[in-house]
């Protein structure tokens, strides 16, 4: 009887171990499961990170969504996410990723530099500045946090302190060559054009041909007025230039060109650019004046024409061919060209002047006596009537 009862017991007991091993597998099953895919989740990252490099931020997103499902914690699919939202300029979504990110990893530097961003834009200087001295905290050395948070500080007016950072930054990192063009570029900001000269040079010979460099540089030389050194910055610019922006370039080279008095090599350049828009009056206009400094009369004649067929009764190219008439010394032609622009605002007194200029040459002095006097009482102060 005793046995009879002992058995079952014994069987019940056995079941009851049997079950809870079961179970116990059964668990530990689905824990290395979840441990194999938060591993996995880890592991797409990477392919996350490539997609969204590649521009493909609808892939890249889908990518992150099955990690973040499996794995919320992941810190550095939360700041993929981030860049994401940022590309599609979602600022409160990138915003909230990115914060995301930062509480689950706060030593996450290219977060705090994004959010940094962020903040700038939503016009929070104080907070941008904040994020972007945790991100220099965290990497120290990085050029883009330094120069950022440089940018930060000048726009608050603070370039004391901007240019404090960057001296210190230089010293300690002294083949950053962007750290001297970010100096450079603040100094010119301040008006301190000689000393951004200098350190845009020093860039130069670290960092030859680079573009934005020597643009720079040569909008400092236009600053001081050294039209020669800024026509050479502008010459290698346009030697290395393509489409539009080599049309842009040659039109500053010209315009030095004008400045310095070397006004032969400014018909070179207007001439170039007259092979492509030649449908522009402005630049036949150009090359008009370039080529009557040059003492082209016949030349800056037939680009005043030109500009005037471009656009009918322009006194700006009526006054330049009429100036190219008097340099023949056709003064009758050049009197009747000058009477056509004399009412005008701007350059009526110049026009009587030279009307003046014309009759005397022509020996008619009674009336180049009636034109001085109008000339005069135009523009009483004019330079020009000293020459008659």
């Amino acid at each position: 009887m005793l046995r009879t009862k002992v058995i079952p017991a014994i069987l019940l007991v056995s079941i009851l171990a049997l079950s809870g091993g079961c179970e116990t597998h059964a668990q530990r099953k689905e824990a290395a499961t979840l441990r194999w895919k938060k591993a996995t989740a880890k592991a797409k990252i990477p392919v996350a990170r490539g997609q969204l490099e590649n521009g493909k931020l609808d892939e890249a997103e889908k990518t992150l969504q099955e990690c973040l499902e499996v794995n919320p914690a992941l810190a550095e699919a939360h700041l993929l996410m981030g860049r994401i939202h940022l590309a599609r300029a979602n600022l409160t979504q990138a915003s909230d990723s990115l914060n995301q990110a930062v509480e689950l990893d706060s030593n996450l530097d290219p977060a705090w530099y994004l959010l940094a961003g962020i903040a700038q834009q939503n016009a929070q200087p104080q907070k941008a500045m904040e994020y972007y001295n945790r991100a220099m905290s965290l990497k120290p050395a990085n050029t883009d946090y330094i120069i950022a948070l440089a940018e930060a500080y000048a726009s608050r007016g603070r370039y004391d302190d901007a240019l404090n950072l960057l001296e210190y930054k230089t010293k300690l990192l002294p083949d950053r060559v962007q750290l001297k063009i970010a100096s450079a570029d603040v100094l010119s900001r301040l008006g301190k054009t000689e000393q951004a000269i200098t350190l845009y040079n020093q860039a130069l010979l670290l960092k030859s041909g680079d573009r934005d460099v020597t643009e720079a540089l040569a909008y400092c030389y236009i600053m001081l007025k050294q039209w020669d050194r800024a026509a050479k910055m502008f010459e290698d610019l346009s030697d290395n230039a393509q489409d539009t922006q080599k049309n842009d370039y040659l039109q500053l080279l010209a315009m030095c060109c004008m400045n310095a008095g070397d006004y032969g090599k400014a018909v070179t350049y207007y001439d170039r650019l007259s092979v492509n828009q030649r449908d522009d009056p402005e630049i036949w206009l150009q090359m008009a004046r370039a080529a009557l400094g040059a003492g082209a009369s016949k030349r800056a004649y037939a680009c005043a024409a030109r500009a005037l067929v471009l656009r009918p009764g322009w006194p700006d190219a009526v006054v330049v061919k009429a100036c190219a008439q008097y340099l023949s010394a056709d003064y009758t032609a050049a009197v009747k060209t000058f009477k056509r622009i004399t009412s005008d605002k701007k350059i009526g007194a110049f026009a009587w002047t030279m009307t003046a200029r014309c009759y005397k040459q022509l020996g008619q002095t009674a009336r180049a006596k009636k034109a001085y006097d109008r000339a005069v009482r135009l523009d009483p102060d004019s330079e020009l009537l000293s020459l008659l």
